[in-house]
């Protein structure tokens, strides 16, 4: 089985994260991109910072999370973008087989 990850990022507006979303899903680098509005506590610049910003879940197969990372990095607004990626450890078969066959990158 395909090894799948749950590839993060989280940016300052609605119409940002829908673009960049979309754009992953259409050049084949995500099977699927959840977005969801979330409040951020943070350290910036020696500043307690407090923002809205959007959470994206990118869903990618473990070798296309190099293509997907340098999409994110080279469209994303911020001057230190968070990116990270866990493992999925359990799914579905027939989930997990759709993300890996919906991305050509990799």
């Amino acid at each position: 089985m395909t090894e799948i990850l749950n590839v993060f990022t989280t940016i300052d507006s609605r119409d940002g994260a829908e673009a960049l979303a979309r754009r992953a899903v259409t050049d084949g680098r995500a099977a699927c991109v959840q977005i969801e509005e979330i409040a951020s506590v943070y350290l910036w610049e020696g500043a307690v910072q407090e923002d809205r910003e959007f959470r994206l879940l990118f869903k990618v197969p473990a070798r296309g999370y190099d293509a997907l990372a340098a999409l994110i990095l080279a469209a994303h607004p911020y001057d230190e973008p968070a990116l990270w990626a866990l493992p999925v450890e359990r799914g579905s078969e027939s989930f997990l087989k759709w993300v890996d066959e919906s991305c050509a990158a990799g």
